[in-house]
């Protein structure tokens, strides 16, 4: 096939060369700005977030007025083109700017100066616009920044959504000196399963960063016996729990995770894993979860 069928149609687009970093090299947004390349899975994964976002600006714009904050540690460009329908869509940082009820402050961070760009005229035009704090750089460098800009006294939401194991537990512990809930794509599949055995033989690995210790290498040799399955990833999920627990988060316990699979072959990708230092903000995010975006009814 030539690349010209690229060009014209996303469906069958070779999408890990055309966007290598999850940015669409052949061409633009219909508005001319950059986007990311998605599967139509992240539908879903937005659906969430969108129905949290508004449920906890809802409920929480009152005790917390004018202190609620919004952090976006893996912004983008703001727009989505779902590869396998070539549908445009807004991205997390826009979907909070739609909130009904807006936050204080939003920080959107982002490695890739032209993206940030992209997502800066994406925002121009919106009544909060002087409110945004638009970061360039690697949000693990950046987090002092950001935590130093919230005040102790106020509620925030993270949204940390990396394209791999790229955030680092030091910037989750330094999240953690705020009130701040977490929703966080905990990965399930090639993320870990594809270079779990390449991780035990570094010294110090993207999954030792990400975990915050070692303690997954213990449990991968010894209890598990080197077996790359669910159980696995459940104890590796688990560890990760235990971890958030010991910074205060609340009852981040086995069933309060969303798995999100890919629409075609429903294979699971990744976890919607969210974490509160409050018992309120888990209730709130199992009360949206009861509803999938099919509009079934489900069970944690």
């Amino acid at each position: 096939m030539g690349s010209n069928l690229y060009v014209q149609k996303c469906e069958g687009c070779y999408y890990d060369k055309n966007a290598p970093d999850g940015i669409c090299t052949l061409r633009p947004a219909s508005d001319g700005l950059s986007l990311r390349c998605v599967g139509e899975w992240s539908k879903v994964k937005y659906y969430y977030l969108k129905n949290y976002i508004d449920a906890f600006t809802t409920a929480m714009r009152k005790r917390w007025h004018g202190k609620l904050y919004y952090i976006d540690l893996f912004a983008g460009p703001g727009r989505s083109k779902v590869r396998e329908t070539e549908e445009e869509i807004d991205a997390s940082p826009l979907l909070a700017l739609r909130s009904k009820f807006p936050f204080a402050n939003y920080f959107f961070v982002d490695l890739d100066r032209e993206v940030l760009e992209a997502l800066s005229k994406r925002c121009e035009s919106h009544s909060l616009y002087e409110h945004i704090h638009f970061i360039e750089g690697d949000c693990n460098k950046k987090i002092d920044e950001i935590i130093n800009k919230i005040p102790v006294r106020s509620l925030s939401l993270a949204f940390i959504d990396p394209t791999g194991l790229d955030f680092f537990f030091p910037s989750m512990e330094k999240l953690a000196e705020r009130k701040i809930d977490v929703v966080i794509t905990f990965p399930k599949g090639m993320a870990i399963d594809r270079n779990i055995k390449k991780f035990l033989t570094q010294e110090l690995s993207l999954l030792d960063k990400w975990m915050g210790d070692k303690g997954w290498r213990d449990l991968y040799r010894k209890k598990l016996k080197g077996q790359i399955d669910e159980i696995v990833e459940q104890g590796i999920i688990g560890l990760y729990r235990e971890n958030l627990e010991k910074l205060g988060y609340y009852k981040v316990n086995l069933g309060n995770e969303i798995l999100v699979s890919s629409s075609a072959k429903k294979l699971p990708l990744y976890y919607l894993l969210f974490a509160s230092k409050d018992e309120f903000g888990y209730k709130l995010w199992q009360k949206v979860g009861k509803i999938e975006y099919n509009g079934q009814r489900r069970l944690f």
